[in-house]
């Protein structure tokens, strides 16, 4: 499988009209992520219902809120995940879901003031819709963003790269891997 994916540093307003374009052109659903306890696995019509949107609560964007986005036609599937110590978890990722894209927002880390946590957007999928989603994303971010090294960067996450907020894929990093205007 080839993957694609599109980095960016976004504040809510930037991505916000993106969002609602890409949720009304297509009818979709949000599928949280991971290895989950339960096979109860959290599902929006609008990532704006999903909690915390524009803020992390890791500095880490490996560590961050993910979410596997379908058309609403498709069905999930959940892998079941024997653990050592005997129970079971259920992964929800695009392993079995190729007709899917994930998408991790970042934002606004709560732990820490003036950090801004990258974001992506991506597929590991070929199906044609997995296909037609990330284009349709990907299209009008790439349209609104002004793209700086090797991320999409927001207007007003620009103008807080000006006023020397972080800009990072993980603040614990040193600062010259923080995105910097050249």
């Amino acid at each position: 499988m080839k993957s694609k994916q599109i980095m960016f540093f976004t504040q809510l307003e930037d991505i916000e009209n993106i969002i609602r374009d890409f949720e009304s052109a297509i009818e979709i659903q949000y599928y949280k992520t991971g290895l989950l306890d339960s096979k109860n696995i959290p599902i929006y019509n609008s990532l704006f219902d999903a909690p915390n949107v524009g803020f992390t609560l890791s500095g880490d964007w490996n560590r961050i809120d993910n979410y596997l986005i379908t058309k609403r036609t498709t069905s999930l599937n959940v892998r079941e995940v024997p653990q050592k110590t005997g129970e079971t978890k259920f992964a929800v990722d695009q392993m079995n879901n190729p007709k899917s894209i994930e998408i991790k927002l970042g934002g606004i880390y709560k732990g820490k003031e003036n950090v801004l946590v990258a974001g992506r957007i991506s597929t590991i999928s070929e199906d044609s819709d997995s296909n037609e989603l990330f284009k349709l994303f990907t299209t009008k971010l790439k349209k609104e963003f002004k793209k700086i090294g090797t991320f999409y960067v927001g207007r007003k996450a620009k103008e807080k790269l000006e006023k020397g907020w972080r800009l990072v894929t993980n603040e614990k990093s040193p600062k010259e891997y923080d995105l910097a205007l050249s």
